[in-house]
């Protein structure tokens, strides 16, 4: 609450109020009449404009943002402006235009989100962070390799979350950093890869496993490296024991029965246009 509503302030003080860090800004709201400076006929004498507080507080209320802005819908549901734009426009988002700070923009109700994560799938997108740490360039399940002993030892990553969290195929959970200093490295690097546009995704449903080897976080390795964190998700479902993997049509070139057959145990949709939805080629079947 303002102890002094008719106090004194200067320009300094109205863009701190405003979160302006133009003066040009707050020069624009005096000529549309935004703002009254109290002198404004003699401000030259002072060298400066004055304003009553409870004239800026005005102002503060009316520039409070009327709803989420579309960046800020696009950080909650981890896709683009652009994204997000385009279900403005379908009709699929509920939006509202309004003026907020000298510009039209287009606002949405925080129960019009929620409303739309409830009933689209793109709401319920989990972030990247989950499964993938784009600072150490380390993503979940990926393989870790020792070869300084004769036998090669195997690890795999459990958790991206600080600390990042391993299992080796001995059954022993450390840190990444006690996994570095034993000797072990990835066994490929993720390298980072353009956005699929294809339409769809292929889902998988993988049963979570301690086995450091197996072969369904082989499949893992191998959309890792064609497709990158860029063109999957990853949604852990622990109450089933399982995580869900989607994945955008990419074509893998791998020759081996054993891959198709990996597949398609674990499919979950496209079965039926798996060769457009997966674009595998398989040689010498």
């Amino acid at each position: 609450m303002i102890e002094n509503p008719s106090k004194i302030i200067a320009i300094k003080d109205v863009m701190d109020m405003l979160a302006i860090s133009s003066k040009k800004t707050i020069y624009a709201y005096i000529q549309q009449g935004k703002l009254h400076p109290i002198n404004k006929d003699d401000w030259h004498i002072e060298g400066r404009y004055e304003f009553d507080l409870e004239d800026v507080v005005r102002l503060q209320e009316e520039l409070k943002k009327p709803g989420l802005t579309t960046k800020e819908v696009a950080q909650q549901l981890d896709i683009s402006v652009t994204t997000v734009n385009k279900y403005i426009k379908q009709e699929l988002l509920p939006a509202f235009q309004a003026e907020y700070r000298g510009m039209n923009c287009y606002f949405v109700h925080a129960e019009e989100l929620e409303a739309f994560k409830r009933t689209h799938e793109v709401g319920r997108k989990p972030s990247k962070r989950h499964f993938y740490h784009a600072e150490k360039n380390i993503a979940l399940f990926q393989l870790f390799v020792n070869k300084e002993d004769e036998k090669e030892e195997f690890a795999r990553i459990i958790s991206v979350e600080d600390p990042i969290m391993v299992i080796t195929e001995k059954h022993e959970e450390l840190t990444l950093e006690e996994l570095l200093h034993q000797g072990f490295e990835a066994a490929y690097t993720i390298e980072s890869k353009k956005m699929i546009t294809k339409e769809g995704y292929a889902t998988f449903a993988f049963k979570q496993t301690a086995y450091a080897k197996s072969h369904l976080y082989k499949l893992v390795d191998l959309f890792y490296q064609y497709l990158s964190p860029t063109n999957m998700r990853i949604t852990p479902q622990e109450e089933k024991e399982q995580f869900i993997i989607e994945i955008k049509p990419v074509l893998l070139t791998e020759s081996a029965q054993e891959l198709v057959e990996l597949l398609e145990s674990v499919l979950v949709s496209g079965k039926r246009n798996i060769e457009e939805l997966l674009l595998y080629a398989v040689k010498n079947m």
